[in-house]
């Protein structure tokens, strides 16, 4: 048997927690409503046609090999050119086309944070924020988000939380899982 790094033991994810002892139970007969991991495709949301005509004209047109591994380029300049009209100076070369936000995440937290490095991230919010904290070895600090006001962040309680420790504030919007929009 091998050793598994200490590291690993920190990554949690409460969702697939569930799924385990919730697959069980369906086995045994018990009907359940699934409130799981989003996968739209599977909920009856599926893609657009337009979506699937362009996947496919774009196969059909020979993009179908990888592509560079910041991402293509023509991508990367619409997104700084949306962000610059919204008042970001932003420039295609700072800008990096990931398979999604998990990966995106790790990224950046291998990227920017160290042992006891404290992230300020929002309750409830995105399990992987967390988990792949504690995996940099960095520490995870909750900060109170307010379902009667719509999920909008407690600013008083995240302005306590931040200590000389304080590398990241994750500010997911909208945020998921609540689907609040922040303003």
């Amino acid at each position: 048997m091998f050793k598994v790094a200490r590291r690993i033991s920190e990554v949690e994810y409460a969702i697939r927690d569930i799924i385990v002892p919730a697959s069980r139970l369906e086995a045994e007969g018990v009907r359940l409503i699934k409130l799981n991991i989003g996968d739209p495709s599977k909920f009856d949301f599926d893609v657009p046609e337009h979506v699937k005509e362009a996947l496919r004209g774009a196969i059909a047109e020979g993009y179908n090999s990888y592509a560079p591994s910041e991402g293509d380029m023509e991508l990367r300049e619409a997104i700084a050119e949306r962000e610059r009209r919204k008042g970001a100076y932003v420039d295609a070369s700072d800008v990096i086309i990931t398979q999604g936000v998990s990966e995106s995440i790790q990224m950046l937290f291998g990227s920017m944070l160290e042992e006891g490095d404290e992230v300020l991230v929002p309750g409830p919010g995105y399990p992987p924020y967390t988990s792949l904290a504690k995996f940099f070895g960095a520490k995870p600090v909750p900060y109170r988000t307010v379902e009667e006001e719509g999920w909008q962040p407690d600013l008083e309680d995240l302005q306590a939380k931040i200590t000389d420790k304080t590398r990241m504030i994750i500010l997911i919007n909208p945020n998921n899982p609540t689907g609040a929009v922040y303003s």
